[in-house]
């Protein structure tokens, strides 16, 4: 294991490892990268070695990528691509931009508020990743390293980095036929009184309803829950019961806010960070413009 992290982090040899991989040479890499076939050979064999897996196939006048090579290859360029931006942010904080920023967040969250804003950004913008995770998941996904982002309903641990994205109401859905449907809003006291469609408890929306109901003494009766609010919303839509979510109305529910002593059920959105990221204060920079964009969106 030593030895795989030594290697791994030499920075020249994932080059000459990515300089055959995109020439499909070691002659046409070799001369790419500046130095001697032999010399190139050799160090690609001691890599190989180091790493105790074969990285190329080789046959005669031909070489391609071993499986180990192919699962290698992103994770190097990956590598030498961060190690490129973390260079050029400490000679240059302005060419930082050129980071790939991968964000991890939802799928809610990443349906009616990341890509949204993704879809208002210029050429010029930030070069982003979007990864799917669980509510409860995403800022575990941020401390391992897998993100450079997280959007999540809050707090984050205490050592990120944070700021407010939103403040999101938690709507009571239910079909056209249904008495609510013409009301402008609902009591929470009232919601309880229904059956509910819930989302499961990894669910951000989920806890702040429990939450509520728990700090107002009353109880409710779940007859059904869901890991998607797509499918909260169906089997709310087939009349199964009372939706509660915070998405935008599908299957022609009509939607309305849950009120709590006269003021809407809401649900907090956060992004964080890590604050020793080499490009955290663009990072940070850009979670302003998504809370920016959103709090627009949110009061249009």
């Amino acid at each position: 294991m030593h030895s795989l992290i030594g290697e791994a982090m030499e920075l020249r040899v994932l080059r000459y490892f990515l300089a055959v991989v995109d020439e499909g040479s070691i002659t046409r890499a070799a001369a790419s990268v500046r130095i001697a076939q032999p010399s190139l050979s050799r160090q690609l064999r001691q890599f190989e070695a180091s790493l105790g897996v074969t990285l190329f196939n080789r046959r005669s006048g031909h070489i391609d990528l071993s499986p180990a090579g192919h699962v290698l290859a992103p994770l190097a360029r990956d590598i030498v691509l961060r190690a490129d931006a973390a260079e050029a942010a400490l000679q240059d904080p302005a060419s930082v931009r050129s980071v790939n920023l991968t964000v991890v967040a939802p799928h809610t969250t990443i349906a009616d508020v990341i890509a949204p804003f993704l879809a208002t950004l210029g050429s010029d913008a930030l070069r982003v990743s979007i990864r799917e995770a669980s509510p409860l998941a995403v800022f575990r996904v941020l401390r391992s390293g897998d993100a450079d982002l997280g959007v999540s309903a809050g707090p984050p641990p205490g050592e990120l980095e944070s700021c407010p994205v939103g403040r999101f109401t938690i709507w009571a859905q239910v079909p056209v036929s249904h008495p609510w449907a013409g009301r402008a809003s609902i009591s929470l006291a009232e919601v309880v009184e229904e059956p509910l469609v819930l989302l499961s408890s990894e669910y951000g929306t989920r806890r702040v309803l429990d939450q509520a109901v728990a700090s107002a003494g009353l109880k409710y009766q779940a007859v059904a829950e869901a890991a998607l609010p797509e499918v909260v919303q169906a089997l709310a839509a087939g009349g199964l019961g009372v939706a509660v979510v915070t998405d935008d109305e599908r299957y022609g529910l009509r939607r309305l806010p849950i009120e709590v002593d006269g003021a809407p059920l809401e649900i907090p959105l956060v992004a964080a960070w890590g604050a020793s990221h080499f490009a955290a204060p663009t990072i940070a920079d850009w979670a302003a413009r998504l809370a920016a964009f959103t709090l627009v969106t949110t009061q249009a």
